[in-house]
């Protein structure tokens, strides 16, 4: 008869977890290949969504002792009686600093997404940017835009004058329309531009003027002040974990 140490729910949780381990994720799981990818910071051993169930349902302090005055207490035949939850877990206690190992390679992992999500967002906008900047059709574009609204504004001359415009009237543009109100600014400032500054309109020389739209897109959906956040995150989460006894320098390759 099996001996069990542990409540039936700790038991299954701990069943489960060699189950997907065996049959479902790692075929050729080992506590000896465990043992290697901890030490060796290898997920191409064992995946990081294993080590994270593994990590999760580490055996404690007060198990650890159960299972270890077991050990220390039974006879041989009582030792391989006990039951495979248990003797798992002691497997895994046997691995060095087990627990601080594997809780440094998934900090790793993430920590190398954040940065990572933080690189891609930066450099969406740096390219727009510098699409913006360099490409001549911009600045022809914006400077259509001015030359046109000095125009409609001829008469007054406060505005009809400008030297400049803020970018926060860009969007209001569609809503300028015709006398006949069957184009809008939008669609005249097009047209212009392709009429007399485009000599490749309606061929497949015709380049676009302005940046990707979807580069766009990605570009206006992020927000200085959320990647400052992250990447203050990212510095103090890095900190606290080299400042705990887990993050030796060994753990961080």
């Amino acid at each position: 008869m099996l001996i069990k140490l542990f409540e039936a729910t700790r038991s299954t949780a701990i069943e489960l977890i060699l189950w997907w381990c065996t049959a479902h994720k790692q075929l050729h799981f080992s506590i000896q290949c465990l043992f290697r990818a901890i030490l060796d910071v290898d997920n191409s051993i064992v995946d990081l969504e294993t080590l994270e169930a593994l990590y999760e349902n580490r055996a404690q302090k007060d198990e650890l002792e159960k299972i270890k005055k077991h050990y220390e207490t039974s006879k041989e035949d009582e030792v391989k009686l006990l039951d495979k939850p248990e003797q798992f877990l002691y497997e895994l206690s046997q691995i060095p600093d087990f627990s601080g190992r594997t809780n440094c390679i998934i900090f790793k992992s993430a920590f190398a997404e954040g940065v990572s999500a933080v690189h891609r967002k930066a450099e969406i906008v740096t390219r727009v940017c510098k699409g913006l900047l360099g490409k001549k059709g911009v600045k022809t574009i914006l400077g259509l835009i001015l030359a046109f609204g000095n125009y409609m504004n001829g008469g007054n001359r406060t505005r009809g004058q400008a030297d400049g415009y803020g970018l926060e009237i860009l969007p209001k543009l569609k809503d300028v329309k015709s006398t006949d109100n069957c184009i809008s600014l939008v669609d005249y400032v097009v047209k212009y531009y392709l009429r007399h500054f485009d000599m490749e309109a309606g061929t497949e020389k015709s380049e676009y003027p302005l940046p990707d739209a979807q580069d766009i897109f990605l570009a206006s959906q992020v927000k200085l002040e959320d990647l400052v956040k992250d990447l203050r995150k990212l510095k103090k989460d890095l900190k606290e974990k080299y400042n705990r006894k887990e993050a030796e320098v060994y753990f961080i390759k």
